[in-house]
């Protein structure tokens, strides 16, 4: 081959190389800015547990227990949180939070000290409003997503006690009744 030859084509290859080169830098640099940017969150929804024919027939609804509470959404989210995390010792598993939308997600494993059957539970938080302004009061919506009714129940009055003896909830018991008649 002669010398000529040899350098056109050696330039059109390493010519190819850095076109290749650039290309990949470009992609490489578009990931990153992608990489850089927050993916869209998708907000995970409560589903109640699916109803098969019979448990339409019997009327049987998954359960639902409404807390109010005499703090703000956020400190008794927070304080509910971590509760379910200082239970994680005792069975509690799968323990998720959107802040955002004030919902905590939870369920009780196969495995737990209580020896009580799985449940998987949604909290979601509401700001109560008296005469249109938000006060500092707040209502939390237990629903059984999956699992044993017993279990569930057992869960949600033990987090009741819990938080009681740490003064978040409503000690007058009409008021509360009151403000929790608006989600049932």
């Amino acid at each position: 081959m002669s010398g000529a030859l040899q350098e056109k084509s050696t330039a059109s290859v390493n010519r190819h190389r850095d076109k290749k080169n650039t290309c990949q830098d470009r992609k490489i640099i578009s990931n990153k800015s992608a990489l850089s940017m927050p993916a869209p969150v998708v907000p995970r929804e409560i589903y109640p547990q699916h109803q098969n024919w019979l448990m339409k027939f019997l009327r049987i609804k998954p359960v639902v227990t409404v807390m109010p509470f005499q703090v703000n959404r956020v400190r008794a989210r927070k304080e509910m949180v971590t509760l379910l995390r200082e239970w994680r010792r005792y069975g509690m598993r799968d323990i998720v939070v959107d802040k955002t939308a004030g919902r905590v997600w939870a369920s009780v494993g196969v495995n737990n000290s209580l020896h009580i059957r799985p449940v998987s539970l949604a909290i979601e938080t509401f700001t109560v409003l008296e005469r249109g302004r938000k006060a500092n009061l707040s209502l939390a919506r237990f629903t059984q997503e999956k699992g044993a009714k017993s279990s569930f129940e057992r869960v949600v009055k033990t987090m009741e006690k819990v938080l009681a003896n740490r003064g978040l909830l409503m000690e007058n018991g009409e008021r509360g009744r009151q403000m929790a008649r608006v989600l049932m």
